[in-house]
């Protein structure tokens, strides 16, 4: 620390100014003794009083002569003798900037402690988002399965509502065909109803067209044949409105095919006496749905519960049998709804046997031969005890 003290120091200023006090020094004691020795008076002074000012005035050329000579060679003592107050202005500005910065600082460093205070807490309120975020993620997987399941069955409805509407609307075609013909029914005799079966006929696979061609000659025919008997008049009174290029349509696309068809004479709406007939034409694949001897139904039935309702059990028995055989495609007919009839005689046959009966009955139902898409459902009843099963 010394070191660097006398190091720090301005020597050749110091070595200046005591060379400097010492000449001034000496070159007034010098004068004074002179003026003294010359017993000269100035200002009316006594010499011994003049010399004495004359040693003061020498000291104050040593003090201006110091002050001079520290001026021209520091710096420091310029800045001192002459810019003190603006320094010291300089110094109490820049104090007041010090201390302001401290201040801001200060105020800074609380701001970041508030601001580090109010992350800390954005991050546990982040953190308890996600949390919460990741316990609803489950919650949220699940309302999409059910949303996702919710659309499919609205879009299930949507289409259910679309086959409804159709339903709808065929049923107020068919109401409104209903209202017509009820309106012909009240003013005239119905010759024929609409979509009422007047005759089918299948065709064999690879018939050539003089044969398709002949049986729509043949159906045409029996459609005469069917409407004459039903009106009283003869055949050749009977007039068949057919669109000849649909007829000619349907004969192409029952010619040499490879697979079986049945075409239907169908009347197109209702038709009182004396009115023209307009038939159309339905082609239809035909396929075997049941061999001759095919169970079609099976029911036992017990005689002491319906004795006295034997018929009605076995109209329900039929009516089972229509159902089934719609449901494995045979075509009904679209008035009566039903594939087939069975006759009269078999039928009651079958209720006496049944009132007669002491004890349970099998009623098992076959087909009476090979029965295809077309129909009819010929059918043969089959009663027999239940212990023989």
């Amino acid at each position: 620390m010394q070191l660097q003290l006398w190091s720090d120091m301005n020597w050749r200023l110091i070595l200046t100014l005591i060379v400097l006090s010492g000449v001034l020094a000496y070159l007034g004691d010098v004068l004074g003794m002179r003026i003294g020795k010359k017993r000269i008076s100035l200002f009316g002074l006594r010499p011994r009083d003049t010399s004495r000012l004359i040693t003061a005035v020498t000291g104050m050329f040593i003090s201006i002569a110091v002050l001079i000579t520290m001026t021209v060679i520091s710096e420091n003592v310029r800045t001192a003798l002459f810019s003190m107050k603006f320094i010291r202005g300089q110094l109490q500005s820049l104090t007041r900037e010090l201390q302001e910065s401290r201040s801001e600082s200060q105020l800074m460093a609380i701001n970041l402690l508030d601001s580090e205070k109010r992350l800390k807490e954005q991050e546990e309120k982040l953190l308890s988002v996600q949390n919460e975020l990741a316990t609803a993620q489950p919650l949220l997987e699940e309302i999409r399965q059910s949303l996702s399941t919710t659309q499919k069955e609205r879009d299930q409805l949507e289409e259910e509502k679309k086959v409804l509407s159709a339903s709808v609307e065929e049923l107020r075609r068919e109401a409104e065909e209903l209202r017509k013909g009820l309106i012909q029914i009240r003013s005239g005799r119905i010759a024929v109803f609409a979509k009422e079966i007047l005759g089918q006929m299948a065709v064999e696979p690879m018939s050539d067209r003089s044969e398709v061609e002949q049986i729509f000659q043949d159906l045409r025919r029996r459609a005469e044949y069917v409407i004459a008997a039903r009106t009283g008049l003869s055949p050749s009174e009977i007039v068949l409105a057919v669109d000849i290029e649909k007829e000619m349509e349907k004969i192409a696309s029952c010619t040499e095919q490879q697979t079986r068809k049945f075409v239907r004479t169908v009347a197109e709406a209702n038709a009182v006496f004396g009115e023209d007939i307009k038939i159309t034409y339905e082609v239809s694949d035909s396929e075997l749905v049941y061999r001759k001897g095919d169970v079609l139904y099976v029911r036992t039935v017990d005689p002491g519960a319906v004795r006295e309702n034997a018929e009605a059990e076995l109209h329900l028995i039929l009516r089972m049998v229509n159902r089934k055989a719609v449901q494995d495609s045979i075509k009904p007919d679209p008035v009566t709804g039903k594939v087939g009839a069975l006759d009269a005689t078999a039928f009651f046959e079958a209720v006496e046997t049944i009132r007669k009966a002491e004890s349970k009955l099998t009623v098992e139902v076959t087909a009476a031969e090979d029965i295809y898409t077309e129909g009819p459902v010929r059918v043969t009843l089959n009663l027999r005890p239940a212990e023989e099963q």
